[in-house]
């Protein structure tokens, strides 16, 4: 086939690595640089895939993935987290015989309705290891 020279040609290495089944890994300037080409108005994506040896198909993945708007917001999947002292746990009782069971390092505390709230508190607070 003779070379017509409308269809630009790669000028460096291409290839980054090869894998053992064969499939390469391209350079991400060549990557770029053949999707900017495949832009270009008038351009044929088939024709300049081969000129440049790689798949039509391959190339055609690119210009889409590339051509995709990227997000300026975080990922989801990485979310801001604040880390705060946890707050004394607190039981309302609803009838004169609920009772709230706490096991606490290997100790129970059974709390019935009614119960002294700074009792509570210095209770568990000597069970955590705090301030007495």
């Amino acid at each position: 086939m003779q070379d017509s020279g409308h269809i630009p040609t790669w000028p460096g290495e291409r290839v980054e690595s090869t894998n053992a089944r064969g499939r390469h890994r391209y350079q991400a300037a060549f990557k770029a640089w053949i999707v900017e080409q495949a832009r270009q108005p008038g351009m044929s994506l088939a024709g300049l895939a081969m000129r440049n040896q790689i798949n039509a198909k391959q190339l055609r993945r690119w210009v889409v993935v590339l051509s995709r708007p990227r997000s300026a917001e975080p990922s989801p999947l990485m979310l801001p987290v604040t880390l705060a002292a946890a707050p004394p746990p607190t039981a309302v009782a609803t009838s004169p015989r609920a009772c709230i069971e706490l096991s606490i390092a290997e100790v129970t505390v059974w709390v019935h309705a009614g119960a002294d709230t700074q009792t509570l508190r210095d209770v568990l607070e000597a069970l955590r290891g705090g301030p007495r």
